[in-house]
């Protein structure tokens, strides 16, 4: 007869944001790669070019050939144009020693296109032009224009691009109306069962508005009119798409994540379980990753364990126990605390920098640590069937019986199965 074995474990599932709303999307790094991919696409035009080289560097990337890319832009520019003069000009400046050249028949084109008689589109395109290719411009001109466009174009995109135009503009102008306007289009956002907030207009306009509100709050220095619980639906919406249909709508998504990963006061916290589904004693540590939307690492914050209860007997078991930072991941050795079988509930805060959000989160591991001999474990998996599926799509026969209570009906049969399942 086989010698047994002592079976001893703590098995973890992590749940995050079971009291609070947290962000449930965001850019893992196997997306912000494919992101990078479909940016990189040959160029077609110089729309498309600007999309890709904007985008790329949005992503902390670039094209593979900068000198090819800025020949390109230089060949496609027409000079008598003011979409072609924003595309080239803007993508200029994502490039390492590539100039565009200025005549002032280019200047005048651009400046003319500063009216209240062009689109605020066309407003935006020649004032960021003029602004890249380091040309002057009068901003109280450009905002009266701005304000003048928004009445006749009261839509989304419109006044999106009216933000965007703002950020170009010197901080001395009176910007303040047009600030106003991140409040106004925030009401229009659809709500999606407390988890998602969107325009009509889609994916794109969603992105593009998140863009433009934080780096027009950045220039002027005043905190977006934006709760924290609007930032995390605004996030789960840009990036819970994870294939993209055009470049502008990629590129939309690209310029979100990079806002809202570096930005004066809001930054989202992602914070996901790292290592082992199952803690024993020869691997007792709790790992947790806590990164922005682009999965770059926070590696400046500092985790806490406010509080770890019990559920089934409200003791608490650990409180203000700090995670510690090793090769990126924050670490917890909750065998130490010696915890008996059974849910807990972790109160874990994320400090270290006041713009973080979502930075309170809830975390639940399920801790099974029963004495129990593993042959007859794996017996009494033989009795009484009946069919459960498993999250991964599986179904299994295990048993409902009496037998069922030596583990002490700690479980109901499917997360008994559910959780125990991956020890095989």
């Amino acid at each position: 007869m086989a010698q047994p074995r002592l079976f001893s474990l703590v098995l973890l599932t992590v749940a995050l944001g079971a009291q609070a709303l947290t962000p449930s999307h965001h850019l893992s790094l196997s997306d912000v790669a494919r992101l990078q991919a479909f940016l990189s696409q040959p160029f077609t035009d110089l729309a498309s070019a600007y999309y890709s080289i904007v985008g790329l560097s949005k992503l902390g990337a670039s094209v593979a050939d900068e000198n090819d890319a800025c020949h390109f832009l230089k060949a496609q520019l027409d000079p008598m144009s003011v979409d072609s003069l924003f595309f080239a000009a803007e993508a200029s400046q994502a490039i390492s020693d590539c100039e565009i050249p200025v005549s002032n028949e280019t200047r005048d084109i651009l400046l003319a296109a500063v009216s209240e008689d062009s689109t605020v589109t066309q407003i935006f395109r020649a004032v960021s032009a003029l602004s890249s290719l380091g040309l002057p411009l009068a901003s109280q001109e450009v905002v009266g224009a701005l304000v003048a466009r928004i009445a006749k174009e009261d839509n989304v995109l419109a006044i999106t691009t009216a933000l965007q135009t703002a950020t170009r503009l010197s901080q001395q102008a009176e910007l303040g109306g047009i600030l106003e306007e991140i409040e106004d289009l925030a009401a229009r956002l659809d709500d999606l069962g407390g988890v998602y907030l969107q325009f009509e207009e889609g994916l794109e306009a969603t992105a593009l508005f998140v863009t433009a509100a934080y780096t027009l709050s950045d220039h002027v220095d005043t905190e977006p009119p934006l709760k924290e619980d609007q930032v995390i639906q605004l996030v789960n919406s840009v990036f819970s798409k994870k294939s993209w249909h055009s470049l502008s709508e990629a590129f939309s998504v690209a310029c979100a994540a990079a806002a809202l990963s570096n930005n004066r006061f809001h930054v989202p916290v992602i914070v996901s379980a790292q290592g082992p589904a199952t803690v024993s004693h020869s691997q007792p540590i709790l790992q947790l990753l806590v990164t922005d939307v682009l999965s770059n690492p926070l590696a400046s914050a500092s985790v806490v364990v406010e509080s770890a209860q019990a559920v089934a007997s409200k003791s608490v078991l650990l409180t203000q126990a700090p995670f510690s930072l090793r090769d990126g991941i924050f670490e917890l050795n909750f065998m130490a605390s010696q915890p008996a079988s059974g849910y807990y509930q972790f109160s874990v805060a994320i400090t270290g920098d006041t713009r973080l959000v979502a930075s309170q989160v809830e975390v639940s591991w399920p801790s099974f640590q029963e004495k129990m001999y593993w042959e007859s474990f794996c017996t009494c998996l033989h009795f009484m069937p009946v069919y459960i599926f498993p999250k991964w799509g599986h179904g299994s026969l295990i048993t409902k019986y009496e037998r069922y209570s030596a583990f002490g009906k700690v479980f109901r049969p499917l997360d008994f199965f559910d959780i125990l399942l991956p020890l095989f």
